[in-house]
């Protein structure tokens, strides 16, 4: 399980993105903690859309673990809803 930071933000993509490398390497699913996330911007979603596409065509998912209103808040201001639907498993 990867833990997201609390800041979803343009400078922390390029940790996030080798993060989510590694557990791409050593899973099937992506298991992600959002319980901590307090913001997140457009390039932090659109890293996020990029998963779950990869994700998608290799036939496995996301698995969310918690709830950020942040995150929620983010993907429907960017119309993403249906593309990125976090459904928590806590």
């Amino acid at each position: 399980m990867l833990k997201l930071p609390s800041e979803l933000v343009i400078t922390q993509v390029e940790i996030l993105h080798q993060d989510l490398l590694q557990e791409l390497n050593s899973n099937d699913d992506i298991c992600l903690d959002i319980s901590g996330v307090i913001s997140a911007d457009t390039a932090s979603v659109q890293l996020l859309c990029a998963l779950q596409k990869h994700l998608f065509i290799i036939q496995h998912k996301i698995i969310w673990v918690g709830s950020s209103e942040a995150l929620t808040h983010a993907i429907k201001q960017l119309g993403l809803s249906k593309y990125l639907t976090i459904e928590s498993k806590s």
